[in-house]
């Protein structure tokens, strides 16, 4: 299949494997696919609101997840305040499962 100009997928399904805290956990959930210039252009935004910026951040990039934790900025807040570092490994797994890779050759 050739690669289409405007033709990449809108969403991007992903399985996040979390250790931290004493303990081990997956996240599935499923990220906008935001182009580079989205995220610089929300980045940019960022500098002159007082929301916290890493969940701000995941707010913008995640569609949907499998947890009990509401997909809002309290919802976020409250996460990272019982599991630090997880706002920051939930926008490393965006650009890890945005990255093209080469398969074979």
């Amino acid at each position: 299949m050739a690669i289409k100009k405007g033709n990449a997928p809108k969403t991007i399904k992903a399985k996040l494997e979390l250790a931290g805290g004493g303990e081990t956990n997956t996240l599935d959930l499923t990220y906008h696919n935001r182009k580079a210039k989205e995220v610089q252009d929300k980045m940019e935004s960022m500098k002159k609101s007082k929301a916290p910026f890493l969940p701000t951040m995941v707010l913008f990039l995640v569609k949907e997840w499998d947890t009990d934790y509401s997909l809002s900025l309290e919802g976020i807040l409250e996460l990272e305040d019982e599991r630090p570092g997880i706002c920051a490994a939930i926008l490393q797994g965006f650009h890890n499962n945005r990255m093209v890779a080469l398969q074979g050759n």
